[in-house]
């Protein structure tokens, strides 16, 4: 280590001995460094810029200028080049500065070239080693260090980039959609005759439920659920829609398909072969879909905003969704009553090097443009995937924003429900924060 690494260390050992000792105990060998010179200097870690190399206390000002303006508490996620923490000293209103490091490695190494004296020795400063997966507002978060977190607060850094994406995330849901509001004209009929999935309680009691979704992971399950398939005293049973080729292909038939996404079409599913199954959909699906489902259908609402208009004028349930199907699909185990629900194929990243259970590997109809162009996208998203996740044996596994924001939900929702016990069948997938990993037998 460096001087300026005992200098800066000397600081932070006086006030914080716990992060001192965290922070002296780093290696940081395994990190690709070098100094980048453009107007400004800074450091390039493993490809990724700590701040800007033109114009840094322009980038740090930025950074600052989001903070609501009566603040005077703010949480800082990351260091960069400690530009933010060093301006935010440098305005007396700032009465408490909280700067949560996210990778103590990263961290190690700026202490080693640079002088960070002036802000970690401020009173209004607090340094954070260990932050909460809790997030605190209002804060600032630097985006370098959430491409270069740790392991440790892969989730931490999953609920910040939710945040800072949550308008673009919801473009798509707009109360006043053209598009939307035209789908729920033309399924007006089914809208108004479809009976209520509410009326699903009264036909199942069972304490036990499989929820099933369409990751890769479904694969090692297929078996299994073959064989508790024809049992009358077996789980009830729960499936995503884009999860029913495959476990119709495996002559394994689930009790309730959920269907929330107008995008959903024919080509997703085998509607030739759905009697005897319950549909359980949303307005916003295709109306071919719901004109050939040969099984009962029943109609729910999901919370959001867009269905408030709908469940005023036609009241039916509703239920938790945030992205996913399988969002939907859990809260209706819950609400018919499940106290244990065991998640199938509930991945939220490629694992396998695969995007979904049995798509992959079974082409359908060659001839079906939509579909393949469906299954090619799919496929190039696994060639492009660039962030990651921690799946359930403590390795990082590629996956999409999207699919980290649907797994954060997903455990949000459980810390809701602690009277409701979650299990995890497959270690391939993402780790699910408040579920057990249960091995079927």
């Amino acid at each position: 280590m460096t001087e300026l690494f005992a200098s800066n260390l000397n600081i932070i050992a006086k006030r914080w001995p716990i992060v001192a000792a965290a922070v002296k105990s780093q290696s940081i060998v395994h990190l690709d460094a070098h100094l980048v010179n453009g107007r400004n200097q800074t450091i390039s870690v493993n490809g990724i810029q700590l701040s800007s190399r033109h114009d840094r206390l322009a980038e740090a000002r930025l950074f600052i200028s989001t903070l609501p303006a009566d603040t005077t508490k703010v949480t800082v996620y990351g260091v960069g080049m400690g530009d933010v923490p060093s301006l935010l000293i440098d305005n007396p209103k700032y009465t408490s500065i909280d700067v949560c490091i996210l990778n103590l490695s990263v961290f190690a190494l700026l202490l080693c070239y640079t002088d960070q004296s002036e802000w970690l020795s401020h009173p209004n400063i607090n340094l954070i080693a260990l932050p909460s997966s809790e997030l605190h507002f209002p804060n600032i978060a630097i985006t370098p260090d959430l491409t270069l977190v740790s392991d440790e607060n892969a989730t931490l850094r999953d609920l910040l980039v939710m945040e800072l994406n949550r308008d673009f995330s919801n473009r798509r849901h707009k109360t006043d959609d053209p598009q939307i509001l035209q789908r729920f004209a033309d399924n007006r009929v089914f809208i108004a005759n479809d009976p209520d999935a509410a009326d699903l309680v009264k036909r199942h009691h069972r304490y036990k439920a499989i929820v099933i979704g369409s990751g890769p992971s479904l694969e090692e399950h297929y078996p299994y659920l073959q064989q508790i398939s024809l049992s009358t005293s077996r789980p009830l049973i729960i499936a995503a829609d884009t999860a029913l080729r495959g476990l119709l292909h495996h002559k394994i038939k689930p009790d309730i398909v959920v269907c929330i996404d107008g995008l959903i079409a024919s080509y997703h599913l085998p509607l030739s072969e759905t009697h005897d199954i319950n549909l359980v959909y949303f307005p916003r699906v295709d109306p071919d879909v719901l004109t050939h489902w040969l099984g009962e259908r029943f109609i729910a609402y999901g919370n959001s905003k867009i269905y408030d208009s709908l469940a005023y004028q036609t009241p039916k349930l509703r239920l938790f969704t945030n992205g996913s199907v399988i969002h939907p699909a859990i809260d209706l185990a819950v609400k018919l009553n499940a106290k244990e629900i065991t998640l199938l194929g509930c991945d939220f990243c490629y694992c396998n090097n695969k995007s979904h259970a049995f798509w992959n590997d079974h082409p359908f109809d060659e001839n079906d443009i939509k579909e393949q162009i469906w299954v090619k996208a799919i496929v190039q998203k696994i060639k492009e995937a660039k962030h990651w996740l921690i799946n359930g044996k403590g390795q990082r596994v590629p996956t999409d924003l999207n699919l980290r924001a649907y797994l954060r939900y997903l455990e949000r929702y459980i810390a809701k429900h602690p009277d409701v016990k979650f299990y995890q069948a497959s270690l391939s997938g993402a780790k699910i924060r408040g579920s057990q990993y249960k091995e079927l037998i």
